[in-house]
């Protein structure tokens, strides 16, 4: 197995988004007239789905296409193959997405993987972890319909807690070798840098929003009375950016190389740029594939991901609205981000990485 695998060679190019105030993501699951309990938590970050609809609809706004053309289209027709390739049909988009994950500068964060665990420990240098890396207790890949157990070795007499979903990574952080180390703690993001091992809390990159909204009659255009809804918006802290991965460079051919584009529900807006540098990735590959997007489990079982070792948080739905058909679009069941597969052979998704 090769000691160095990049996959920049799927990602063509890098898109660095900066929202002009909070973001607000969901899975398309219904809410309850009166309810202002937490029923808007939001899927962050968003599904592929989301992000490859916004783009698309930039393009669309871009290059001054009807959405009239968009909703006469066979549901496997090109929109316009010659001048917008990538574009692709009404049911399947012409170019994938990786991301967005989290920027500083141009360091890359990377969400920690699903096998790492932790224990705080105090140092006099400040805040540090003691990371647990687990690996599959049977050699991979792993007979299919066997029980797969992911075991720590000789782990501490204290229970440890998961990292995936509360921290991100370096990339000097994912090329540690050992089974077992630890990392600083960084609170302020100017001292994250890609190469210096550290991991960074969820809550230092972002804050979230609740948010009360009303429901409008669209006939009579007056407030439903008791129509309350709670929503959780997700704003990033100062310094911190989001950045996405293309497979195919749009750029400029199908939208400028910098502008607005709306992004997630309530049509928030996001300045977006064309990265002149590409942000750096892990360069070891020891058979694991960190997910860095929301992977469908129809993507990943159709790849046999599904069949060999893995490791992942609690799987999800996502539905959404299809405004082509104007109805909703079928529930998906997605990995989380931070889900790690073990394969011998590259898989060929943007959505990995290997570490």
């Amino acid at each position: 197995m090769p000691e160095a695998i990049h996959n920049n060679h799927i990602i063509e190019q890098w898109l660095k988004l900066e929202p002009l105030d909070t973001l607000f993501f969901r899975g398309g699951e219904p809410m309850e007239a009166g309810e202002t309990q937490d029923t808007g938590k939001p899927i962050f970050p968003p599904a592929p789905t989301t992000v490859i609809g916004a783009l698309r609809t930039a393009i669309l706004v871009q290059n001054g296409v009807d959405i009239e053309k968009v909703t006469k289209l066979k549901d496997d027709e090109d929109l316009d193959p010659d001048r917008l390739p990538f574009w692709g049909t009404p049911q399947k988009s012409g170019f994938r997405t990786v991301g967005p994950i989290f920027c500083v500068g141009n360091t890359a964060l990377f969400p920690a993987p699903a096998n790492w665990f932790y224990k705080p420990t105090k140092h006099k240098n400040g805040d540090k972890i003691r990371v647990f890396v687990a690996l599959p207790k049977n050699d991979f890949p792993a007979k299919t319909g066997k029980r797969l157990l992911w075991c720590v070795k000789d782990p501490p007499a204290e229970d440890l807690d998961r990292m995936s979903g509360f921290f991100w990574v370096t990339k000097g952080a994912l090329e540690l070798k050992n089974e077992r180390f630890v990392l600083d703690v960084e609170k302020d993001v100017n001292n994250i840098h890609s190469d210096k091992p550290c991991a960074i809390r969820i809550y230092d990159l972002v804050s979230f929003e609740d948010r009360v909204g009303i429901a409008r009659d669209n006939i009579s255009r007056a407030v439903r009375q008791g129509h309350l809804y709670a929503t959780r918006h997700v704003r990033l802290k100062p310094g911190v950016s989001l950045i996405v991965g293309l497979d195919k460079p749009l750029c400029p051919s199908h939208i400028g190389s910098n502008g607005i584009l709306q992004f997630g529900g309530e049509g928030r807006i996001v300045r977006y740029e064309l990265m002149k540098d590409p942000p750096q990735l892990p360069s070891l590959h020891r058979g694991f594939w960190l997910a860095l997007s929301p992977i469908s489990w129809e993507l990943a079982s159709s790849c046999e991901l599904i069949n060999k070792a893995y490791i992942s948080g609690k799987l999800f739905r996502v539905g959404g609205w299809d405004m082509r058909k104007g109805f909703h679009k079928p529930v998906e069941t997605y990995f989380p981000i931070g889900a790690v597969f073990f394969a011998n052979m590259d898989p060929r998704l943007p959505e990995l990485i290997p570490f």
